[in-house]
């Protein structure tokens, strides 16, 4: 089951941690210390990721999330922490970004985020909600981590690839739309726009800042339908705000683990993790 978190009689979790409420009810006061670990980990995944190590840690930053908080809940508290961690990020990449990717994806992508809200009021009009929630993330999670086994086994051939794909306007339409439903979904855009803009060979820094400006654009948006879903609550403000120093500490641990440790292997952990996740 993907990330079944049943309760037993006492209203303990299978990780011995209070059994989340549906609808994102649960208060900061009720998050146990193995929910708070799992929450800042999160957020620090976020912030290496932004910074530009461990491209793709978001797989694993969402499961965990969704694990410790519930699906509901942790929709709106990471997008309030995504959205922290593009502020940083597009202040280290000013000027850096593709204009014709960002002018094809995002137009799409405002079409996804409408599709995405309206599947997510359907998944949260079903009984049980949150867990038809969490095994959506499960499952998404399993899927885009093959995708980024796909990317990375793309990235090798590239190599040797000496002309780089130039997609057209269409291509770029239809993509940012199903990044976008599945951003809206569960903040799982990113293995799709990076396998979509990685064969054209872009410079890594115009690259990184056009998948920065392209996915803060895109969690502005997602504000409006989550605040209509009831997502973005005071509580769920206040605990991603409390998450804030993580976000920095991970930004900044990412700039130094950058030149210190292979980015590959990183990510190949991440993966792993976020698959067994995803399965859980």
């Amino acid at each position: 089951m993907a990330y079944g978190v049943a309760a037993d009689a006492r209203g303990r979790t299978s990780f011995g941690l209070p059994a989340v409420r549906s609808r994102a009810e649960t208060t900061m006061g009720e998050l146990g210390m193995l929910q708070w670990l799992a929450v800042a980990a999160s957020a620090l995944l976020v912030g290496m990721s932004k910074a530009g190590f461990g491209t793709g840690a978001g797989l694993l930053a969402v499961p965990l999330m969704a694990t410790a908080l519930g699906a509901e809940r942790m929709l709106g508290v990471m997008l309030l922490v995504l959205i922290i961690g593009d502020i940083f990020s597009i202040l280290h990449y000013l000027g850096k970004h593709d204009t014709r990717n960002l002018l094809m994806l995002v137009p799409g992508l405002a079409t996804g985020v409408v599709l995405g809200s309206l599947a997510l009021g359907w998944f949260r009009a079903l009984p049980d909600a949150d867990l038809w929630m969490k095994r959506l993330v499960g499952a998404l999670s399993i899927v885009f981590v093959g995708l980024q086994f796909v990317r990375m086994a793309r990235e090798k051939q590239l190599g040797a690839v000496a002309t780089p794909y130039r997609p057209k306007v269409w291509h770029g339409v239809g993509l940012g739309m199903c990044a976008g439903v599945t951003s809206t979904l569960a903040h799982a855009g990113g293995p799709l726009v990076a396998i979509f803009m990685l064969p054209q060979n872009l410079p890594k820094q115009t690259f990184v800042g056009t998948v920065v400006k392209y996915f803060f654009i895109g969690n502005v948006i997602k504000l409006a339908p989550y605040f209509y879903n009831g997502l973005m609550t005071r509580d769920n403000t206040l605990l991603a705000l409390g998450l804030l120093p993580a976000v920095v500490v991970g930004t900044f641990l990412g700039v130094y683990l950058h030149g210190k440790f292979s980015d590959r292997s990183f990510r190949l952990v991440v993966y792993g993790l976020a698959f067994c996740l995803g399965l859980y």
